[in-house]
């Protein structure tokens, strides 16, 4: 695989862990206090770590480095997009830190919009501009795994 499709990949992994860490469930029900941003970046920045290292296992195993090979693209669809999703999901499994709803929130919105486009046309997993929204917040949030 070229190292320019592999970037993109990883950097799109990146970004949708980035995305996903910052929200989660404001459950007012639980007895846990809401974690210290510290904290959530670890716990975040962990569950980013191993879906990159499922992303980099798929990344090995492409046909082709042509992001507009068809087969890559049907692998895009079908084995990277679901990564990410769970990914997404797991993160916004998190309760973030107390007065941090509304900034997670928006790195989650910018994420799935990132991944929508990704839906409908694989292709444009190699746009950088397409997560570089999801990336900034990310990064401005402090994360350092996901959305790098």
């Amino acid at each position: 695989m070229n190292k320019k499709l592999l970037s993109l990949l990883v950097a799109l992994f990146a970004t949708t862990a980035l995305v996903a860490a910052c929200g989660g469930d404001d459950d007012s029900s639980s007895d846990e206090p809401a974690p210290t941003k510290a904290a959530y970046i670890t716990e975040a920045d962990g569950i980013c770590s191993d879906g990159s290292t499922t992303i980099q296992d798929i990344q090995a195993d492409l046909p082709s480095q042509d992001i507009n090979d068809p087969a890559v693209q049907e692998i895009i669809t079908n084995e990277v997009l679901p990564v990410y999703d769970e990914q997404l999901n797991s993160l916004r499994d998190l309760t973030p830190p107390e007065g941090d709803e509304e900034a997670t929130a928006a790195i989650y919105d910018a994420l799935e919009s990132a991944l929508q486009a990704v839906e409908d046309d694989p292709a444009a997993i190699g746009e950088a501009s397409a997560f570089q929204e999801a990336n900034t917040l990310a990064a401005d949030y402090g994360l350092t795994v996901c959305g790098s």
